[in-house]
């Protein structure tokens, strides 16, 4: 049985140095498989040496910066607007709020998002309840009663609707 270039090749890749007795046959015989290991070999050659830890250090410490590393005073000016800003407020105030102001200026804003917590906790309680009905009435083979129910509460939006643009109509000339 002879192997075909395409094996021999494939056999040179795999094994750069061992050939066996069938694939050194097709060498001596194929001036293109003669070539192709002959590239191998180079390649083989041209293999740089592992890098050492100095020559690394060396070329990361040459690299430019990145943009988002360069500590530039623009990128500060906001802060210390802000900053200036407060201590100016801070000043015109009479200084920093004592300690019961602040305590309950502290604790109004923790009632805001508290309640703002429990609207969003009662909505997502509400969703997930219809949800649950849905599918149960869904699953009950109801799909006809929600299907009359979407149909209905479109139906009396429609009418609403009409209805007010008639009374808007009513007091016109």
């Amino acid at each position: 049985m002879s192997l075909t270039c395409r094996e021999v090749r494939q056999l040179l890749e795999e094994t750069a140095d061992k050939v066996s007795g069938e694939a050194a046959a097709h060498l001596a015989v194929c001036p293109t498989c003669r070539l192709h290991a002959g590239l191998l070999a180079v390649l083989a050659s041209c293999e740089p040496p592992p890098p050492d830890r100095e020559s690394v250090a060396r070329v990361v410490a040459n690299l430019p910066l990145a943009p988002w590393q360069k500590r530039r005073v623009a990128t500060w000016l906001p802060l210390l607007a802000g900053v200036a800003m407060t201590g100016v407020g801070a000043a015109l105030l009479g200084g920093v709020p004592a300690a019961a102001t602040l305590a309950a200026l502290l604790e109004g804003a923790g009632a805001v998002v508290a309640s703002d917590l429990g609207k969003a906790w009662d909505a997502l309680g509400a969703v997930q309840g219809s949800a649950v009905a849905l599918r149960s009435v869904v699953a009950a083979g109801g799909v006809w009663l929600v299907l009359w129910l979407v149909l209905a509460a479109a139906g009396s939006g429609m009418a609403a609707w009409r209805l007010a643009r008639r009374r808007g109509r009513v007091g016109q000339p």
